[in-house]
């Protein structure tokens, strides 16, 4: 058994989140609410048909909840900003081929070494050239600072959650507050460190990630704290109370001095706005940005790519429905590029708490929606079911995709099915909580709805902030739900109080309201299916669906105990983590589809992935 604490951190928009971006920043605090960065004046021409001055990349997302620095729950929208002000200066990158790999650029030298009882030590050298945004150097202290802060209790304190330093020898202890001394890492030199796995915690299928290790500023986080490192391991040599208080109030809303091709200018609530870093050495092949600004606003999903189109802005991720893209496909003025999804949109729901708790009730909801209609309607041939927690992208469902389809039972719309499942569950009487609901009866009106014994109704309450996939999922649920006894209410609402009650639902108490929500997850290179789903997160916003589960627990366990170079037994055992996932149907999979960046054809490419977002490829875009 591991000896892992409740720690590992989870991307979330449920997303997962790659393992670049554990670094942060340091220096002058600005104000979050600082008036915008004047921009240069507009450019029209014939040749240039963009309202964006050539110097600025402009992207349009839907709205960030305002956390940029690792440890809190936060929006796909609000990594962009993370990846772009604190990334690049992580030990390993993820390609866009979906590789874990060395980031040269960082690392000058890396050697491992395995002792006489099967500890196994990466040693690091850092280039010398590496600069914080204000000319300092970037040394080694500063990543066994970053270390040393993300898996201490007192930063656990302030509300944070995060995985960094987990494996290694001595992280239980440190993170438990039983030491202040984290024994796995030590400071060799200026700009050599070392990290060290405990044995115990070997095999790990994705053993890199324990030494995928990014910077923080130890000068601005720490001010007059040093790193003790010796034999032992290391240490801050002072209380961390304090710093972390301020980090969580001031660093997390607006990053200072940073290490990653962008410096964070100011949010505005809706705008971010980022300057070029004049120190940044380069990605992990050198390459520097070409523009000057980097503005990614909130803009109305409804008119996103009407934007782009109209040229008012650069750019627009993710997007899935037809209508757009086939609008896009058909203009001169933009470009709309496409890659399978790594990823799958579906309907959350929490399994702790109201009517979802019962896998039956998960079910019944599963065979009320058509889900044939929010392919039609939403996706417009640009997608397909699937039937459990995975994406079309990934190098599992390719390797396994005859055994999966084999093994899982076809989520179908069936009204039928629908009533045979909820008269498994306690909803099976009439309004006197005594007569056996009769499925004959049931009328669209809605008069003839299924209680428990206690006389309380069937309800339902979903929240939506996906104006178009809820639209779906309202019309399926107004037209069905009553037809199986169950009252459905959609609720439309915005992205932020979505992730607020999905994330933090159990800590509601007598406010919990939602029982489910329509979202979508998306894959990092690191698919550990102990993030979010073990039991061990029970309890926390990292199990945002509040799943418990002894056969879960024990594949995510068997999972992560395979050697990296064991895939065909990884790729097994997540067949029957897809199986047992599917019987207890915490999400409602809805589509796997295909992903269209679409951008302004003034922009020469935007080389996008499954396993890379525009701000993991910012170097490489440029405009004509």
């Amino acid at each position: 058994m591991f000896k892992t604490k409740i720690s590992r951190i989870l991307s979330l928009l449920t997303a997962m989140v790659m393992v670049a971006g554990i670094a942060a920043a340091c220096g002058e605090k600005k104000d979050v609410n600082a008036p915008a960065v004047e921009a240069p004046a507009v450019v029209e021409t014939s040749q240039y048909n963009s309202k964006v001055p050539r110097d600025t990349f402009m992207v349009g997302t839907p709205a960030m909840n305002g956390d940029f620095i690792s440890g809190f729950g936060n929006s796909s929208y609000d990594l962009y900003i993370k990846t772009l002000t604190g990334g690049y200066a992580d030990t390993y990158y993820a390609s866009s081929e979906g590789q874990l790999l060395i980031n040269n650029t960082i690392v000058k030298k890396q050697d491992t070494k395995v002792d006489a009882t099967g500890n196994k030590t990466y040693t690091f050298t850092l280039h010398e050239d590496l600069k914080w945004s204000d000319g300092s150097s970037i040394t080694a202290k500063d990543y066994i600072g970053c270390i040393l802060m993300y898996a201490s209790p007192k930063w656990a304190e302030v509300g944070a959650t995060s995985s960094l330093g987990e494996g290694l020898i001595g992280y239980n202890e440190y993170y438990d507050g039983d030491t202040e001394v984290f024994a796995g890492i030590k400071v060799l030199g200026e700009y050599e460190f070392s990290l060290t796995i405990d044995a115990e915690e070997l095999p790990y299928f994705y053993e890199t990630a324990w030494v995928a290790v990014g910077p923080i500023c130890m000068a601005s986080y720490f001010p007059g704290i040093e790193i003790v490192s010796d034999a032992n391991g290391s240490s801050f040599d002072g209380d961390i109370t304090a710093d972390c208080q301020r980090i969580s109030q001031t660093e997390r809303f607006a990053p200072t001095v940073i290490c990653g091709p962008y410096m964070f200018v100011n949010y505005d609530g809706s705008t971010v706005n980022l300057k070029k870093n004049p120190y940044f050495k380069g990605d992990w092949n050198g390459k520097k940005p070409s523009f000057e600004y980097i503005v990614q606003l909130q803009v109305p999903s409804e008119t996103d790519t009407d934007m782009v189109l109209s040229g008012d802005i650069d750019f627009v991720g993710g997007t899935i429905e037809g209508a757009k893209i086939n609008a896009a496909k058909a203009s001169d003025n933009a470009v709309a590029y496409s890659y399978l999804r790594a990823g799958y949109g579906h309907l959350s729901m929490h399994c702790d708490w109201g009517p979802t708790k019962d896998p039956n009730v998960r079910w019944a909801i599963a065979c009320i929606i058509d889900r044939n209609a929010v392919i039609d309607h939403v996706l417009d041939g640009y997608g397909g079911t699937v039937d459990a927690a995975f994406g079309m992208a990934q190098w599992t469902y390719a390797a396994r995709k005859r055994q999966l389809d084999a093994r899982l039972q076809p989520i179908a719309f069936n009204l039928a099915k629908a009533n045979e499942f909820l008269d498994k569950s306690e909803w099976a009487f009439e309004a006197d909580g005594k007569t056996a609901y009769d499925s004959s009866k049931a009328n669209a009106d809605g008069t003839y709805m299924r209680y428990n014994s206690s006389g309380e109704m069937l309800v339902i309450n979903h929240l939506s902030a996906s104006p178009v996939v809820g639209n779906v999922i309202e019309s399926e649920t107004i037209k069905n739900a009553p037809m199986v006894g169950m009252k459905y209410n959609v609720t439309h609402g915005e992205f932020d109080d979505l992730l607020t009650n999905y994330y933090y639902g159990f800590e509601l108490g007598e406010d919990r309201f939602y029982n489910t929500f329509n979202l979508a997850s998306n894959f990092s290179v690191i698919d550990d299916k102990y993030d979010g789903w073990h039991s061990d997160y029970f309890g926390t916003w990292v199990n945002a669906n509040q799943l418990s589960d002894p056969e879960i627990d024990r594949l995510t366990l068997a999972m992560r105990r395979l050697d990296p170079s064991e895939t065909e037994k990884f790729a097994d055992l997540w067949v029957d983590f897809q199986v047992r996932w599917q019987e207890l149907l915490p999400q409602v999979p809805l589509y796997s589809n295909e992903y269209f960046d679409i951008y302004n054809s003034v922009v020469k490419s935007v080389p996008t992935s499954p396993y890379a977002n525009y701000c993991d490829v910012i170097c490489d875009i440029e405009k004509y």
